[in-house]
């Protein structure tokens, strides 16, 4: 993996985590604006509504993905004892910042952003169904190079595995592995490791052509967006199996041996229940509660298809 994909001139990195996370953006944002259009969305909202959700998320994924990190930043800003520059102090302590370089929490930017377009949706009177209708699909495109650039960066890594990938000094499994004193300092690489990143990628990519099958026969407004919902909280709490990244919390700890050997997994590892499996419980249970009030809510097909003309045969 490459953290780091190339240098322009000599000093100025190109970051790997943070090209895929860009290229993710331009394509969700170039086919957010394209639906918007299908539901009659000017294009100037969608323009607006997709850079403030981009910046929640943003804000949101990385708020959450420092505030686990909290510890780990503080010591760096603090320093180790050890004279340092002005320069120095000033990166050291300002690193929280730089989320180009790998550490984003999904489920923190998914939150505040959700937050945002509703409110953006509510200011512009903009029916929310066909919003979220709209930004679904693009969540989950992005989210595909998103986590390509996980891979790049070492970050979302996975548990061991003898066929799996190994990351270089640079990235954060390596430095994660040393600071768990798993690994000798002066190694090569880390371990091979479960690419759950690659998974993830994966998963999101079926998603994302799921939700573009069904925007052609929604039922309703608002059930592309509880699909990818449903689809993601499924997802996430599968591959969080596989996962072994530090800032992993349970809310209790399950093991389960005999399925574990199934999944080739170690034995004495705990399988359920991290709290990313919580949230996606908790997401898949309110994407099912959604989907059948919004049924309900529903007319039946027949009156929604009633043409003008007929409703006044009928009513004369």
């Amino acid at each position: 993996m490459r953290p780091t994909l190339f240098h322009i001139g000599s000093s100025f990195p190109v970051h790997s985590y943070g090209l895929f996370i860009a290229v993710g953006m331009v394509l969700g944002v170039l086919l957010a604006v394209r639906r918007g259009r299908s539901v009659a969305m000017a294009t100037g909202d969608t323009l607006d509504l997709t850079f403030y959700a981009i910046v929640a998320g943003l804000v949101g994924a990385r708020g959450l993905y420092v505030a686990m990190h909290a510890r780990e930043y503080a010591r760096l800003c603090a320093g180790s004892g050890a004279p340092r520059s002005l320069g120095g102090m000033l990166s050291d302590c300002t690193a929280a910042l730089r989320f180009w370089q790998g550490g984003l929490a999904f489920l923190g930017g998914g939150i505040l952003a959700a937050v945002v377009v509703l409110l953006y949706a509510r200011r512009k009177h903009l029916r929310l169904g066909d919003v979220a209708d709209v930004l679904a699909p693009s969540v989950s495109l992005a989210h595909v190079f998103g986590r390509l650039g996980c891979l790049m960066a070492g970050c979302c890594y996975g548990k061991p595995w003898e066929a799996g990938v190994h990351f270089p000094p640079d990235s954060v499994a390596y430095a994660e592995y040393l600071s768990r004193r798993a690994l000798l300092a002066g190694a090569e690489c880390t371990p091979a490791l479960h690419p759950t990143q690659l998974y993830e990628s994966l998963g999101e990519l079926l998603v994302f052509v799921g939700l573009v099958l069904l925007w052609r026969r929604r039922k309703f407004p608002g059930v592309v967006a509880i699909a990818y919902a449903f689809a993601y909280g499924i997802l996430r709490f599968v591959v969080e199996i596989y996962r072994d990244d530090l800032v992993r919390g349970f809310v209790f700890q399950v093991r389960l041996p005999g399925l574990a050997a199934v999944l080739g997994l170690p034995p004495n590892d705990p399988l359920f229940l991290s709290s990313a499996q919580a949230a996606s419980l908790l997401l898949i249970a309110a994407a099912a509660t959604a989907y059948v009030v919004l049924l309900r809510r529903e007319p039946p097909r027949t009156q929604r298809t009633q043409r003008p003309e007929d409703e006044e045969v009928s009513g004369s």
